[in-house]
């Protein structure tokens, strides 16, 4: 107990130091909240106790940590579902990226929450207040690859890559989120036909990929070189 209250007496002080700075609507990072996601700045309602109901505020937590915040977003799977359900109540395994409903990518509503409880709920900084990193491996490795891409395999033929949630990766890259992709799953893309081959003589891997994305070696021990730099976990 000694140990919880002198780190949450440390994050208060950070947080006293740190004051000066204003966020929107002129408020303190240190408000409670500073702003509400569904909102707009200086609206009437725009307060929880009027979306919620009343004493929604007092029953509340905000984040007592809102500097030096850094996150490592486990991505290993391309969609939330398993299954769709079809128009005469059929249920179909997803076992494409394209089959995979909008809205519905793993991670990326996840990601893309954080950001805004982070940016407007909070008033934090994107890479001062705080980073993201989303380590890409196994089957998350479809969300990261350019949509129409087109390449021939040697065994499949001519391959052309769908995925219709680049924008919502790119999207993410633009508001600061890093996305890491792991190079044993892109070998396993390259054998599986999903990723050309250099032996192919056509396209590479790298070009494949959705600008900005970078590589890891290895996308477990990414994530626990990254927690070793002080990075916390988190897996959607």
């Amino acid at each position: 107990m000694h140990i919880f209250n002198t780190f949450a007496a440390s994050c208060a002080l950070l947080g006293f130091l740190a004051s000066g700075a204003s966020h929107a609507g002129g408020a303190s990072n240190n408000t409670c909240p500073v702003g509400v996601l569904d909102g707009s700045p200086g609206d009437a309602t725009d307060t929880l106790d009027l979306e919620f109901g009343p004493d929604t505020s007092e029953l509340t937590r905000c984040l007592e940590r809102r500097h030096n915040v850094k996150v490592v977003i486990q991505v290993n799977n391309f969609c939330r579902d398993i299954w769709n359900k079809q128009a005469d109540g059929s249920l179909t395994p997803v076992t494409k990226v394209s089959e995979c409903k909008p809205g519905r990518a793993y991670a990326l509503g996840n990601i893309k929450n954080m950001l805004n409880d982070y940016e407007i709920t909070h008033g934090m900084r994107p890479g001062k207040d705080f980073e993201v990193v989303a380590v890409v491996h196994s089957g998350g490795g479809d969300l990261v690859l350019q949509d129409g891409y087109s390449f021939v395999d040697s065994t499949k033929g001519n391959v052309t890559i769908s995925n219709p949630f680049q924008d919502d990766v790119q999207d993410l890259m633009d508001r600061g989120v890093r996305f890491l992709f792991c190079q044993n799953t892109t070998r396993g893309f390259i054998r599986s036909g999903k990723l050309p081959s250099l032996q192919d003589g056509e396209g590479s891997a790298t070009d494949a990929l959705i600008p900005g994305v970078e590589y890891t070696t290895a996308g477990v021990t990414a994530i626990a070189d990254l927690q070793r730099q002080g990075y916390m976990a988190v897996q959607p």
